[in-house]
Formats: structure tokens, C-alpha cells, sequence
């Protein structure tokens, strides 16, 4: 059942959750007469609907059903998402810029400091840097001679790659698979198979995010099989890109794109090309790195997703994150272990890891949907404790 269809009444008992009908209107500072009459279906005034939509951490527009829960982005980012968007197509495009574009090697470095500031979740940075970063990459594209094309091409790519990442984190996903595309056809014109195969690959996550997993599945599991290293190939930028591949074709089996045998059977090829790299390493420095510690985290989202307590309680004991592993990857991981502890109704321990997740990295959990669910869930927690945690997580208290 879509958001929409539910009446204003049902809205307000999930957005509620385990919070009584006397602490919301406390919260909201309106009477319990208001929010009773509410909740068997009369109305209150806007000033009462907006105050208890405040209470309730989220906003009027989900309180009517015109949107659903989800944290709704502060003005920069807004803003930062506009300005990506016109750049992502104006770059696609090739509309001219006034603006002398710097070096090859010089972008190069930007991409780097943008692509540190999407893992890290400064992404009002992160759209700044792109939204300067695109028309620049372009110009010197169509500027570049013979000699410098390859290496113009591939910054233009894994600009559009970056951009892509970051308007999926902030849920635009049309813009992401038209940044992604773009990328992928400047790759291919390039005869560039390795960054179109990257590309591919955040696309598949990218359709993961969408609910798209039987998408992602086919996308990965594809670009997996025409870029798959020989036994005697080496080469760490194609090990890690092909792990990444077959990790998101594992992921997004257990989610349902295909059968739950097909995620262990891909998981094990992750740990097998992770085991041959020895440590974590990203395609030419750029966008998520592949090694052991990422099959790992990814082999504990799989034992959740599928249902296996047991086999992430035994990957919790074992797995240990160091710097080499993204915060991202670290923060994702964190809601793994903090849903597994919900799974095995270890309330404090859940909150416990939830807290710590949103004080590393609060700038990336306010855009996750997970934090949410684990939220909802969290049955054995203190009103109070809950009320800290969907402020910091961004969340609507308790939707389910």
C-alpha cells in the first residue's frame, strides 16, 4: 500500500509508533483532544498539523500523504542537487563554458577531493566541487588533441560517475542513471571496457537503491562476465572493479534478483577475487575500493538480507574496519550489526551501535532508510532514547 492511500488518521498512528497519544501532544504542545480527534479521522488546524508533524520529525507534506516518510534535505543540499543537475546535463550536452578549464592532471585532483567528500558525507562540498568540477572536465574534453583524449575522456567519466553517486545518496535517481549513462557513453566512445564496466557497476547499486534488484542483478552479473580476469591476470584496477561486480550481483540476489544460492554462489567469488588482492583498492584511486574487508561488510548485508542470524552473528565476531575501508562502508556495516542486534531483540545493544553509526558519519546516515526501520523496530528502548535517535538519524519516529 503506497503512502498516499493511507487517510491522515493511519498516518499518524505509524508516524507515532510506540509513543502514547498524550506524549506526542506533549511533544507538540497541542492538547491529547486534538490529536485523538486526529486519529478518528476529524481535522485540527494547520498551525496543530504543523506542530505535529515537528513533533514527529518530519514534515506537513508526509503528514497529508503527499509524500512519504523520508528525511527531506536541507536548503544547501537542495540547492547543491540543482545546481549538480543543470551541470550533469550541461555537461552531457557540451554547452560551452567561459571558464578555462585546468589540466588534465589538475581535474584529475578535484575528482579526488570529490570523490573523498561523497565517502566522507560532506555533500554540500561534494555538490559545490561537481557543480564547478562537470563543465570544466567537459571543456577540456573538447579541447584535448589526440595525445591527451584518453586521458580527458576518463576524468570526464568518472566526474559523471561521481555525480551519479551523489544524486543517488540524495534520491534523485533519474539524475543518477542519466549521470551514470552519460559517463558510460564517454567510456565507450573511448574504448575505455574498464570504466564502462565501473560505471555499470554503480548503476547496479544504483538499482538497488531503486528497488530494482532483478535490474541490478542482470547488470552486474553481465558486465561481471565480460570483464572477468584470467586465473593469471593480476592487474588490481580489473580485480577490483570485476569484485565489485560480482558483490552487487551477490547483493542484489539476496534482495531478491534471484535466488538466494545465486547470492552465496557471487559472495564467493567476491571473497575469492578480495582473497587475490590482498587489500582494498579502488579503480585509478577513484569511487568505492574492492578488497577482503569489503567482501566482508557486503557478506554480512547479505546474511541479513537473507536471513541467516546465525551467519551474521559469526561475521560480527570476525570482522574488523580499519581507515582502508570508506567511512560509508563503515557507517553501512554499522547498521547491519545494529539490525542484526534488533533481529536477536538486543534493544540496548542496537541503540547503542545506531548512536555511534550517527555520530560518525551524521552527515550520510541522514540519508539512508535503514536507520528507519531499525528505529521502528526498536521495541525494548525508552520513548525518550528513540525520540534522540530519529533526530539524529533524520527519520520520522518509529515508521514502519
Amino acid at each position: 500500500m503506497q503512502w498516499s492511500e493511507y487517510s491522515t488518521a493511519e498516518r499518524i498512528k505509524r508516524l507515532r509508533g510506540p509513543m502514547t497519544q498524550e506524549q506526542l501532544a506533549e511533544a507538540a504542545d497541542v492538547s491529547v483532544g486534538v490529536v485523538r480527534k486526529l486519529e478518528r479521522g476529524g481535522t485540527a488546524s494547520l498551525p496543530s498539523l504543523l506542530s505535529i508533524a515537528s513533533a514527529l520529525g518530519t514534515d506537513i507534506a508526509v503528514l497529508l500523504g503527499q509524500q512519504a516518510p523520508r528525511r527531506a534535505m536541507d536548503r544547501d543540499e537542495r540547492a547543491a542537487l540543482r545546481a549538480l543537475s543543470a551541470a550533469t546535463h550541461d555537461a552531457a550536452i557540451g554547452i560551452p563554458t567561459d571558464s578555462e578549464p585546468g589540466t588534465v592532471e589538475e581535474l584529475r585532483a578535484v575528482v579526488r577531493r570529490a570523490d573523498a567528500a561523497y565517502w566522507t558525507g560532506r555533500y554540500t562540498e561534494l555538490g559545490a566541487l561537481l557543480a564547478a568540477l562537470l563543465p570544466e572536465a567537459r571543456a577540456r574534453y573538447d579541447a584535448a588533441d589526440a595525445g591527451e583524449r584518453e586521458a580527458a575522456a576518463g576524468v570526464l567519466a568518472d566526474v559523471f560517475q561521481t555525480a551519479g553517486m551523489a544524486a543517488n545518496v540524495w534520491g534523485s535517481r533519474d539524475l543518477a542513471y542519466a549521470a551514470l549513462t552519460y559517463g558510460r557513453q564517454i567510456a565507450v566512445q573511448a574504448g575505455d571496457d574498464l570504466r564502462d564496466a565501473h560505471l555499470a557497476a554503480t548503476t547496479a547499486w544504483v538499482n538497488l537503491r531503486d528497488g530494482r534488484t532483478a535490474q541490478g542483478f542482470a547488470l552486474a552479473a553481465a558486465r561481471a562476465d565480460r570483464i572477468e580476469p584470467k586465473m593469471s591476470e593480476h592487474d588490481p584496477d580489473r580485480l577490483s572493479v570485476y569484485g565489485q561486480l560480482v558483490t552487487n550481483a551477490a547483493v542484489a540476489a539476496s534482495r531478491g534478483g534471484a535466488a538466494p544460492d545465486t547470492a552465496r554462489e557471487y559472495l564467493s567469488q567476491a571473497h575469492a577475487v578480495g582473497a587475490r588482492l590482498g587489500t582494498e583498492h579502488a579503480r585509478g584511486r577513484h569511487a568505492q575500493p574492492f578488497g577482503p574487508l569489503y567482501a566482508a561488510t557486503q557478506a554480512m548485508s547479505i546474511a541479513v538480507a537473507l536471513g541467516d542470524g546465525g551467519g551474521a552473528l559469526r561475521l560480527m565476531d570476525t570482522i574488523r574496519l580499519d581507515d582502508t575501508v570508506p567511512l560509508a562502508t563503515r557507517a553501512r556495516y554499522g547498521l547491519d550489526v545494529a539490525l542484526t542486534h534488533v533481529e536477536c531483540r538486543r534493544w540496548d545493544q542496537a541503540a547503542d551501535t545506531l548512536e555511534n553509526v550517527c555520530g560518525m558519519a551524521p552527515g550520510w546516515v541522514r540519508h539512508q532508510m535503514l536507520p528507519g526501520v531499525i528505529i521502528s523496530r526498536l521495541a525494548g528502548v525508552s520513548v525518550a532514547r528513540l525520540r534522540g535517535l530519529a533526530h539524529a538519524a533524520g527519520v520520522p519516529l518509529a515508521v514502519r
